[in-house]
């Protein structure tokens, strides 16, 4: 007896041991159920406009099993078998397909998502579509996978030598640099759009013109075109690109309906002579950029019907010269991380070295920002360094000054615009209903401007509005992030 109950417990011991390699059949621990399906965080992934041949950052897919028991995926593989672009990653092993993925119950695993969109070879833009595909217990399931392809011409440390007009329905994709030679114009057609990649920017010792329209506006801008997070395209992002530099030998540049944001800095200008105009900016707006916005050292420009928003350091900032602006909103309310600066800085002297300011003239503006005073002053400790201002009809949020300089401004913080919204970085400085801006401008000093930034009468109400937006009611209703 005792012998046959020894070898009743070596076996039993020996089945046990055994089982994991030879005995035990483990296909019951995988669910077989036709109804027990997998779930996904989206049935359709979609990115943006995706420029071809640039790589696109990584999209996140979530796989779920809803249910107790495991489950394993026969095969996971792209429908187009990588042909349209798109690429597939499973929890970091990348390819093209897989076999055999166990996902336990009520567990998950990731697929990433990234796509290189080959040329379409045409001036519009094109949907791609691909597919992963899920075989499981003889049912497929599918996640779309959609991209907007649009082809982009690219310039690599391009130099404009001589007289050039670019009139291009495709974007520009610009590497390392563009450039416009002493002696050389270039004009920029409207509709024209220059995407930056990394930190590449514009140089101008020539002569630049940008012939924008409300409808079409020359765009400059960086070339990412997707979203760091789902409700933050990375389009709304400063320090994106470089900025455009025009320096010593440059004048005469007239740049009309610009769009210029996500730079480094929006535009600086060198010092030159102030007897002859540098740079005329209209209908223009530079925003969201992580230095200087609109920059201008000892030189000469009129500025006019023009938002320059959002800067880390700032909005604009005058180092002596000769300067006019009319109609113009400079509201700094910088939230991408630290701001440094203030919406308009006016200097005469900078590290001991004086620059004369002949002038700095400001009609119907509105000068705002977050901060507690939104002008900076820094005047030279010689008396006879000219440091002249006038401001007229202009809404500001900083410290009262009352001097024959300064005709029928309000000195108030007054933040009654249409969109802040910090999160998504989506900023719209039309005006609100209560702002105190409504109304205050000099009706001559609108002559020059009588149409809005939007194309909107200034001249069909008791007096025109400060800033470069006349009011609309129910203009907030209309806005969008």
């Amino acid at each position: 007896m005792k012998s046959k109950a020894l070898h009743l417990i070596i076996y039993i011991l020996l089945a046990f041991l055994l089982c994991p390699f030879a005995a035990c059949d483990d296909t019951d621990d995988y669910s077989s159920d036709p109804k027990h399906t997998l779930r996904f965080s989206q049935d359709t992934l979609c990115m943006d406009t995706v420029i071809t041949g640039i790589p696109t950052s990584t999209y996140q897919l979530k796989i779920y099993n809803p249910h107790k028991k495991a489950l394993l995926i026969s095969s996971i593989n792209l429908a187009d078998a990588g042909e349209s672009g798109f690429r597939i990653n499973l929890d970091g092993m990348p390819g093209k397909q897989f076999a055999d993925v166990e996902i336990a119950g009520q567990d998950s695993l990731y697929i990433f998502v990234e796509a290189t969109l080959p040329q379409q070879k045409n001036a519009g833009i094109t949907l791609i579509r691909d597919s992963i595909l899920f075989q499981l217990n003889g049912i497929r399931q599918e996640v779309k996978l959609w991209a907007y392809a649009q082809d982009a011409y690219a310039f690599r440390g391009k130099v404009i030598e001589q007289d050039t007009l670019i009139a291009s329905e495709r974007p520009i994709l610009i590497y390392d640099s563009i450039s416009v030679a002493p002696n050389a114009h270039l004009t920029l057609a409207a509709g024209t759009r220059l995407y930056f990649h990394g930190k590449a920017g514009m140089q101008v010792h020539g002569r630049l013109s940008a012939e924008g329209t409300l409808s079409s506006p020359v765009v400059f801008r960086g070339d990412r075109t997707d979203r760091m997070f789902p409700y933050l395209p990375y389009d709304r992002l400063p320090g994106q690109w470089g900025g455009i530099h025009f320096l010593t030998t440059s004048y005469d540049n007239h740049l009309v309906y610009a769009d210029i944001h996500g730079g480094s800095f929006g535009i600086r200008c060198d010092s030159s002579r102030t007897d002859r105009t540098k740079l005329t900016l209209e209908s223009s707006v530079i925003r969201q950029v992580s230095g200087n916005g609109l920059e201008l050292t000892s030189c000469q420009a009129v500025i006019g019907n023009c938002e320059i928003s959002n800067a880390g350091n700032n909005c604009v900032s005058l180092l002596g010269g000769d300067y006019t602006f009319t109609h113009c909103t400079l509201a700094n309310y910088f939230s991408w991380n630290v701001r440094k600066g203030t919406a308009l800085q006016i200097c005469n002297e900078w590290n001991g070295t004086d620059y004369p300011l002949s002038s700095a003239i400001f009609r119907n503006c509105i000068i705002a920002g977050s901060g507690t005073d939104e002008i900076e002053g820094r005047r030279s400790k010689n008396e006879n360094t000219a440091f002249n201002y006038y401001f007229s009809h202009n809404l500001i949020h900083s410290v009262k000054e009352e001097n024959d300089r300064i005709i029928n401004v309000i000195w108030r913080k007054d933040d009654n615009f249409v969109l802040m919204d910090s999160r998504t970085q989506a900023y719209n400085f039309a005006l609100e209903e209560k702002s105190e801006a409504i109304n205050l401008g000099n009706k001559e000093d609108a002559d020059a401007y009588p149409t809005d930034r939007n194309g909107r009468s200034r001249l069909q109400d008791k007096a025109p509005d400060a800033g470069c937006y006349e009011f609309i009611r129910n203009e907030k209703e209309a806005a969008t992030p």
